[in-house]
């Protein structure tokens, strides 16, 4: 059940998410069907620079191609190529982009109540310890479950809010249009190929860790460590999705006017 669990994780990355990723891009045409082929173009691409990818990279697996991924990989694909042919890629992009951002700032809010939850726990421990001279080692691991957590749930808040560290020499002085372009381009050319390797490469050591229920070595720590690397997948589909957001609104600022 949970290696089947894993797949279907799987295939909805590769169906959904980094198909969804390339409509900003094919926003940029006008018109419904140029807007569509552009789309099914860039879709094509991708796919074949992954499978090139797969067949270079030495110290990866490939990925396991399967019936369960084509069938979702293509459904994916062709429901966002419909949607765009139908409706356009714009106004698919402008319809999801709002529910995106929801879900990642939803995500965000999580990591700050987090937070103050290990603060809390922090300071139980240190009083414990010192105070009554009690030790317990799964509270001591909390805080180290908390810390992750908090990190991998808020990288794609950050990267939404723009509060992420940026090396803005050029980027500062910048025109709303060349910020733009360097947002778009480094969503594309750096965001988008490190989730699809760090998705990929990500796969087998978390199901790995399920699959044996991975554990603290300590006899009275939490056996919950497949819990937390479980967030390494969740926090690069959020970094994702977040990429998206940021993607939608350079596209709208590249878009050429109907004038």
């Amino acid at each position: 059940m949970i290696p089947l669990l894993g797949d279907i994780l799987n295939w909805l990355a590769a169906g959904l998410l980094f198909p969804l990723m390339l409509l900003p891009l094919a926003g940029l045409v006008r018109g419904r069907l140029p807007s569509a082929l552009v789309f099914a173009a860039l879709l094509a691409g991708v796919a074949g620079a992954s499978v090139l990818f797969a067949h270079l990279a030495v110290d990866l697996a490939p990925p396991r191609v399967s019936a369960g991924f084509l069938l979702t990989a293509g459904m994916g694909a062709s429901a966002l190529f419909l949607a765009s042919l139908s409706a356009g890629a714009r106004m698919v992009v402008s319809g999801l982009a709002p529910h995106v951002e929801t879900l990642v700032r939803g995500a965000g809010r999580i990591s700050q109540i987090i937070v103050l939850a290990m603060a809390a726990i922090q300071f139980a421990a240190v009083i414990l310890r010192y105070v009554f001279g009690l030790n317990f080692i799964a509270m001591q691991e909390s805080v180290t479950y908390l810390h992750g957590a908090v990190f991998l749930l808020a990288g794609g808040y950050a990267l939404l809010t723009d509060d992420h560290v940026r090396v803005d020499i050029f980027y500062r002085e910048a025109s709303p249009r060349r910020k733009a372009l360097i947002d778009l381009a480094g969503t594309y050319l750096l965001l988008l190929p490190f989730c699809l390797v760090a998705l990929w490469a990500a796969a087998p050591y978390v199901a790995n860790s399920w699959a044996v229920r991975e554990g603290s070595v300590e006899q009275s720590g939490i056996r919950g460590v497949y819990l937390l690397k479980t967030l390494i997948p969740l926090y690069l589909t959020l970094l994702l999705l977040a990429g998206f957001s940021a993607a939608a609104r350079a596209a709208e600022t590249l878009r050429p006017s109907k004038g």
